[in-house]
């Protein structure tokens, strides 16, 4: 019996070196839990032996035990690498078997399954497609390719809006100059003509109301001789006089004639605005320093007789040159008297007569309260249309034969009677230069000019040499005509085209009185304020998108279609004024503005004329906030973008959804999956504070095509794909299982484990609920094998097997010995 008990202690000492061998083997495998072998021993006894007195039959192998303690966790830079802190293992699933395993060193197949080095496939819960997690186990996948776009239907925003911003919009008056004459085309002499008389010239009798000039030639002055000249203007009947006195004997020429005159009228207490000089032929003449002015000039005789009076005398009406004044707008001067706000004192304001529409645009503007735009339109005909009389004319096109047709002198050398297309390429080429602001352009039904003054300077036409034809057409649509080859004497004519202004008044400004100034001479700028339709209500600084002062705050929020491209919106708030009268304002009452790409995507205002009636318009919605600085849901209004057609970079469709319409059916909530291109604004939790203006929230559900960038693994299991157009979607949540009794398992190698009677069932959850563990991700678990633990039981071990081999020597000795006895 002693050889075998010493054989079973052979035995068990073996088993102990192979489970510590394997243990020290498994030092470093992932997941590895290490086992210890159990021993008892082994007692024979009959029924009826006695139990006190029994000797032992050896060892035996009750149990190699494995341990279930945590192992260290090691860091790495896989995000599949997973590792459970706590109780709990993986689930796996290898050729249809379920298996259970702490190693959590997991990639991805081909197929885009999570799997072990082995092959087995992790088991979990997978999630939909809003990321909803089932309670069904299944195969965890990751799909790789690319993530389809989704439209936004959706933009969750709240924003804080400061209660200390001012309004920026006010209501003021607007005028334009609606008078008689505006902006019709005028014809008249392309430079003045002064009054002048001619002395030397004179053949007829005395006392001709005109000035005349001396004869070069005759005997010299010899006896004291008194003149008279006198000057008239228009609109005033009283002449004015100065009476000259050539003294005998002191003047042999005319010269010295002219001197004298020229001395004794700049002297006189009154002067006149004349001159005498001798011109380039050597004739003495009078003319009047105001070029352009219709005065009547006279020299006559009071005393004397010489030479020069008989010239005087001889004046007659063909001597006689009377003054035009070069063409004009024909403006009439007028009178505003604009009121301020309050009691300040009004301003009076009065245009020169045939100012410019810029010029007075620009005197306007610099008063207080008053901002003036002024814009001139001239047509120049293609054909000039027949005239049926009398005297009839037949239709004449534009001709510039010489070369020498002009706007505003700058002369302009294209020359066609069928297409102005290069008049007009030649007008815009110099429109910043020569001919600044001012452009042209063809109209294609009448093929006539269309000249723009964008400043509102006057537009002058005229040619340089005779054997050319235009007409001229004003806005109010007078016909002016220039023939120079029928007329040549038109080439020292011009056409004038005077522009419009536009007055707008700030708020608390008004216009106390509107009239010509008296006398009334040429066309009247504006009409009388008692007309009803003077004034007109306008905006002051209302919003506009590109003018950053109109709206208080601005914000922008990248939306995307449903092909996934981006777009670029745009909100806009501007704070509205409060009219206790009007229920539809409150005292924090703000205006939001949606644009996409820069384009209106308001719906369409059936009201409008085609084709206005089928454009977006601006989106613009109303938000009301309470008292308390929190938005008033009962006031504002339910924000739905329903006209927004996406566009690309070159302003085309580009294909993807187009919008719904409310007038078509378009409402909220926006249908899922989407049909439009139609997507809601929330605004709750948006408020009204004394702080600055900030975004607190801001999500929208719509992203574009992408790509897997990257995994990511919570703590709870949750397995996030992070793509490259920014978003993250659940795929699923890793599933641990535990066991009523650990050490029931069954090792299957490659560190499993499978379910046995002894184990119980598998209790499968979710990380870190009820008795589970949670996850750690980046991370495995070590081997839980102590080295050192591990290298003593290998000595002792040892010492086992040798005390058991000594006993079989010993016993081997004993029998020898008997076996000897003879």
């Amino acid at each position: 019996m002693s050889f075998n008990t010493a054989l079973s202690g052979i035995r068990a000492a073996n088993t102990d070196l192979q489970v510590t061998g394997n243990n020290i083997a498994n030092a470093s495998t992932v997941g590895f839990k290490s086992s210890r072998a159990e021993f008892g021993d082994v007692y024979t006894s009959t029924l009826l032996g006695g139990g006190s007195n029994t000797a032992g039959s050896g060892v035996n192998i009750q149990n190699i035990r494995q341990q279930f303690t945590q192992g260290n966790l090691k860091f790495t830079q896989n995000e599949l690498d997973l590792s459970v802190n706590g109780e709990g293992f993986f689930v796996v699933e290898k050729n249809g078997e379920r298996l259970y395993t702490r190693a959590g060193t997991f990639g991805l197949d081909k197929n885009g399954y999570i799997v072990n080095g082995t092959g087995a496939l992790l088991q979990g819960f997978a999630a939909d497609a809003e990321g909803n997690v089932s309670g069904i186990l299944s195969d965890l996948r990751v799909d790789v390719s690319s993530q389809d776009p989704r439209q936004t239907t959706g933009v969750f925003a709240s924003y804080n809006l400061d209660s200390n911003e001012l309004v920026l919009e006010s209501t003021g008056q607007r005028f334009s100059t609606n008078g008689t004459g505006i902006s019709n085309a005028i014809l008249g002499l392309k430079e003045p003509v002064t009054s002048t008389v001619d002395i030397a010239t004179a053949t007829a009798s005395a006392g001709s109301p005109i000035v005349v000039a001396v004869p070069s030639a005759g005997p010299p002055v010899v006896a004291a001789t008194v003149l008279q000249l006198s000057r008239t203007v228009p609109g005033n009947p009283t002449a004015q006089t100065v009476n000259i006195t050539i003294s005998p004997g002191t003047y042999n020429n005319l010269t010295a004639v002219a001197n004298e005159i020229n001395n004794q009228n700049f002297s006189s207490p009154v002067p006149l605005n004349v001159q005498a000089f001798v011109d380039t032929d050597g004739n003495l003449k009078i003319r009047d320093l105001a070029a352009g002015v219709a005065s009547d000039l006279d020299i006559s005789t009071i005393s004397g007789a010489n030479a020069l009076t008989t010239a005087v005398d001889a004046i007659t009406p063909a001597d006689i040159i009377v003054g035009q004044p070069k063409v004009t707008n024909d403006y009439a001067s007028h009178t505003l008297v604009i009121q301020g706000p309050g009691t300040t004192a009004p301003v009076t304001y009065i245009s020169k007569y045939g100012a410019g529409a810029d010029t007075t645009a620009s005197e306007l503007n610099s008063l207080a309260g008053i901002s003036a735009t002024a814009r001139t339109t001239a047509t120049v005909l293609r054909e000039v249309p027949a005239n049926p009389g009398p005297p009839a004319t037949p239709a004449k096109p534009f001709v510039n034969n010489t070369g020498t047709f002009t706007l505003n002198g700058v002369v302009l050398t294209s020359s066609t009677a069928v297409d102005m297309t290069d008049l007009a390429e030649e007008i815009n080429k110099l429109s910043k230069s020569t001919l600044f602001g001012i452009t042209a352009s063809v109209n294609e039904t009448t093929g006539d000019l269309e000249v723009v003054s964008a400043t509102g300077r006057d537009l002058d036409f005229s040619f340089g040499a005779a054997g050319d034809v235009v007409g001229i057409i004003g806005s109010q649509g007078v016909l002016q005509e220039l023939d120079t080859i029928t007329t040549p004497a038109l080439v020292n004519s011009a056409i004038k085209v005077g522009g419009e202004i536009t007055v707008t008044m700030q708020e608390g400004y008004s216009i106390t009185a509107s009239q010509p100034t008296t006398p009334v001479s040429g066309g009247i700028l504006f009409g009388a304020i008692g007309d009803p339709t003077f004034f007109t209500p306008v905006p002051i600084n209302a919003f506009d998108p590109n003018d950053q002062k109109t709206f208080n705050h601005a914000t922008t929020t990248p939306v995307y279609d449903s092909l996934g491209n981006v777009h670029s919106m745009r909100q806009y708030f501007v704070k509205q004024a409060y009219d206790p009268a009007d229920p539809t304002t409150s005292p924090n009452h703000w205006k939001m503005y949606v644009q996409i790409d820069g384009q209106n995507v308001g719906d369409p205002d059936p009201t409008l004329p085609s084709p206005d009636n089928i454009a977006p318009t601006m989106a613009s919605f109303d938000v009301h906030f309470t008292p308390e600085g929190t938005i008033n849901r009962s006031m504002t209004d339910a924000i739905l973008i329903s006209n927004w057609t996406p566009l690309g970079k070159d302003g085309q469709p580009v294909g993807a959804l187009g919008p719904l319409n409310v007038l078509q059916g378009g409402t909220i909530p926006v249908a899922e999956p989407p049909a439009s291109s139609n997507f809601l604004i929330d605004l709750e939790g948006s408020t009204q504070f004394g702080s600055v203006f900030s975004v607190e929230e801001l999500d929208q559900n719509g992203y574009a095509t992408g790509r897997l960038a990257g995994l990511d693994v919570s703590n709870t299991g949750i397995v996030f794909a992070r793509f490259t157009n920014g978003e993250a979607q659940v795929l699923g949540q890793v599933a641990l299982a535990n066991f009523a009794s650990v050490d029931g398992l069954k090792p299957t190698g490659d560190t499993m484990w499978a379910q046995t009677f002894e184990s119980g069932e598998a209790i499968v959850g979710a990380p870190g609920s009820s008795q589970l563990g949670n996850i750690t991700a980046g991370a495995v678990e070590e081997s839980n094998v102590d080295l050192s633990e591990q290298l003593v039981n290998l000595i002792i071990a040892q010492r086992n097997y040798q005390a058991n081999a000594k006993t079989i020597e010993t016993a081997n000795a004993t029998t020898q010995t008997i076996i000897n006895l003879r």
